[in-house]
């Protein structure tokens, strides 16, 4: 991506509503941010709403002159998102459970993020898992999610213990292939 350097012709026209300069800002943009937010957030949606909220913001900032600097656009726009992205944090927390006792301590550890993710990846593992044939997914489950003994599961699915190695393989690498992102969960089921 080529370097843009902003100014008050670039910004007047993103104020008039200029179709060309807008594109243009949005292309510019969503892939710094898209590289941004990746890092943060696991799921395309979840990037494409922060993303989408960050421009919408910017833009209304801009309308309203809030931008002093127009060579500060770039800053401008990461802060935005910055404060968009705390705000999804933030709504996350709340969401999430109280502990039994219904306070909330510091020393407990928990972070919103990494419980999202978790979660997360949970639902993405069992949604790919109930995508694969009844065999695959009763081995993965087996031998992953209950965390059975490979005899035991041997007994299960009537398999001698090198014939099961052959199938266990097989359901990795259907589980892999039905995966749109081999991340986390592909090598959560890998392991």
């Amino acid at each position: 991506m080529i370097y843009q350097a902003f100014n008050d012709d670039y910004v007047n026209r993103l104020n008039a509503e200029d179709p060309e300069t807008e594109r243009h800002f949005t292309a510019y943009f969503s892939d710094l941010l898209f590289l941004k937010l990746r890092r943060a957030l696991r799921t395309h949606q979840t990037i494409d709403d922060i993303r989408q909220e960050t421009f919408l913001r910017v833009l209304r900032s801009l309308r309203r002159k809030e931008l002093a600097r127009p060579e500060s656009l770039g800053a401008f726009v990461n802060g935005v998102c910055n404060n968009v992205l705390a705000e999804f944090y933030r709504s996350i927390s709340r969401l999430a459970p109280l502990p039994a006792d219904g306070l909330e301590s510091a020393s407990s550890g928990r972070n919103p993020e990494t419980e999202f993710q978790t979660e997360e990846r949970k639902r993405h593992v069992h949604s790919v898992l109930n995508a694969l044939p009844a065999k695959d997914q009763e081995i993965l489950r087996l031998i992953f999610i209950e965390e059975r003994e490979k005899d035991e599961v041997c007994r299960i699915c009537r398999v001698d213990r090198g014939y099961l190695r052959v199938l266990l393989h097989r359901a990795k690498n259907r589980f892999r292939s039905q995966s749109p992102k081999t991340g986390a969960a592909g090598r959560a089921a890998s392991v």
